[in-house]
């Protein structure tokens, strides 16, 4: 069985990774980024930017970024080489629909679902920071024919924790867009109750313990508003095919909630911001709405500090940001910086409370 990796970012290289561990010499991975296909081969992996030289591929995976109408997707599907009875499993969440446009766009190929080809949604689950590989959770899997499930089954079946097959291939679609939904939902909520706190003066995070001891209710913490790339993305997949109101107000209230930070701090101030990354405990920036204050908070005219402990202050500095260095000899003073002490911290979690208390 020859197996390959369609798109080698964060998702599709950590699936690289478990797949070749699982079929020693039988896994390529795809990828038109060339900096990153040199990278990855460095590293020891079979990888290649070249589709041409795939003429011979029994399993794809195609993991890649979606884009709004799925046009990745459909770029992919253009330069692989299917040969018949080739299993086809798209993970990248896909804007509901897009499966029938797929299977269109295969027969339009001469290509019948389920007799020439196999064609099957899996739709990727990771935890970042949690589980170890993209397979370590439970996965929905949905397709046209049962002959397209029996061949999804057989591959994946030795791979996940459980599989859980659903009856049409909507379903599938949809499982992943509602699940970041859900948590945006969540979060926006979230960041609501925080504000309605703050402006009362009641302790949010002592109504967080309260709320969150009934074992069925999660009350999350205020982030510096909904980031990572998933759950906008998703919402916006979601909203182009529903028009809910809930839907409307939860991103309105995420953007009201960002706004308020930086109106609150104003500009020409010395500002701190303590935690920038993705999510808490996880080295990366990319899509971080952390990242996002900071430049806003720039533009307005702050002069701006960064404390994050994931990051040395040289990572730091080598990103654009300058980094809070307090001396051993200010510390117990407070946490003096050699640039001068800051009027606002913004601390992740309680964002708010620090710029009230100090414009108080």
């Amino acid at each position: 069985m020859h197996i390959c990796v369609v798109g080698l970012g964060n998702i599709g290289f950590n699936l690289l990774t478990y797949l070749v561990e699982k079929f020693p010499a039988e896994v390529t991975g795809v990828d038109i980024n060339d900096q990153r296909i040199a990278a990855i081969q460095q590293l020891g992996f079979k990888v290649t930017s070249d589709y041409q030289s795939l003429n011979a591929i029994d399993t794809w995976v195609l993991t890649p970024s979606t884009g709004n109408q799925a046009q990745t997707i459909f770029a992919v599907l253009e330069a692989m080489q299917i040969h018949p009875g080739s299993l086809i499993s798209i993970e990248s969440t896909l804007p509901p629909g897009t499966m029938e446009r797929v299977k269109a766009y295969l027969s339009q190929k001469g290509l019948t679902v389920g007799r020439d080809c196999f064609l099957i949604h899996v739709p990727h689950r990771v935890m970042f920071g949690v589980d170890k590989t993209v397979c370590d959770t439970p996965r929905v899997m949905g397709a046209f024919t049962k002959a397209c499930l029996e061949k999804g089954r057989q591959f994946y079946g030795p791979l996940v924790p459980k599989l859980i097959e659903v009856e049409e291939v909507r379903v599938a679609e949809l499982s992943k867009v509602v699940e970041n939904v859900k948590r945006y939902i969540d979060v926006a909520f979230a960041q609501e109750m925080y504000r309605y706190c703050v402006s009362q003066g009641i302790n949010f995070q002592d109504l967080r313990r309260a709320v969150n001891s009934k074992d069925n209710v999660e009350l999350f913490s205020p982030d510096w508003g909904v980031g990572g790339e998933c759950l906008p993305k998703d919402m916006s997949f979601l909203r182009a095919v529903f028009n809910s109101p809930l839907l409307e107000g939860a991103e309105q209230g995420d953007r009201i909630y960002r706004e308020e930070i930086i109106q609150r701090v104003g500009s020409g101030r010395r500002v701190l911001v303590k935690g920038i990354s993705y999510k808490p405990g996880l080295k990366d920036l990319e899509h971080s709405r952390g990242v996002e204050l900071v430049r806003r908070l720039q533009e307005g005219g702050n002069f701006v500090m960064v404390e994050e402990t994931l990051f040395t202050p040289d990572e730091l500095e080598a990103k654009g940001f300058t980094p809070f260095e307090p001396t051993s000899e200010n510390e117990t003073q407070g946490a003096r910086s050699t640039r001068g002490m800051p009027d606002v911290i913004l601390e992740r979690n309680k964002a708010l409370e620090g710029i009230i208390l100090k414009s108080e």
